[in-house]
């Protein structure tokens, strides 16, 4: 669904703001520009999807790993299965670590976005 859209979608978006965080208070949360970012990748424009937003890439690729995991044979998927057990421990430390870094980064756009300009 995602990414089948986002073949369809302009990369620079529709020019509207869906985000009620930056609707209401003019600031962007930690997800804006993942969307257009999604988008760039999806019409091949990697610079820009990084300048829109640097998960943008990490996003799609696990977009890219859903549908992979979706077509695979029963076989596969249950071995792939299998391979993510046995690394319980170090894909959720990995996982714990994106999860603070999205967040991180939002934090620090969200200050520097809220910060006045002379």
């Amino acid at each position: 669904g995602c990414l089948a859209l986002s073949l369809v979608l302009p990369p620079d978006g529709l020019g509207i703001t869906v985000c009620w965080f930056k609707w209401w208070f003019d600031l962007p949360c930690p997800g804006c520009g993942l969307t257009r970012s999604v988008t760039c990748i999806s019409h091949l424009q990697f610079a820009k999807a990084l300048a829109y937003h640097p998960f943008g890439p990490l996003i799609y690729a696990l977009f890219v790993a859903n549908v992979a995991v979706l077509v695979m044979p029963r076989s596969w998927r249950a071995a792939c299965r299998m391979r993510l057990k046995a690394n319980d421990y170090w894909l959720r430390r990995l996982y714990t670590a994106i999860i603070f870094s999205f967040l991180a980064y939002g934090a620090l756009r969200l200050l520097f976005n809220a910060i006045p300009t002379m």
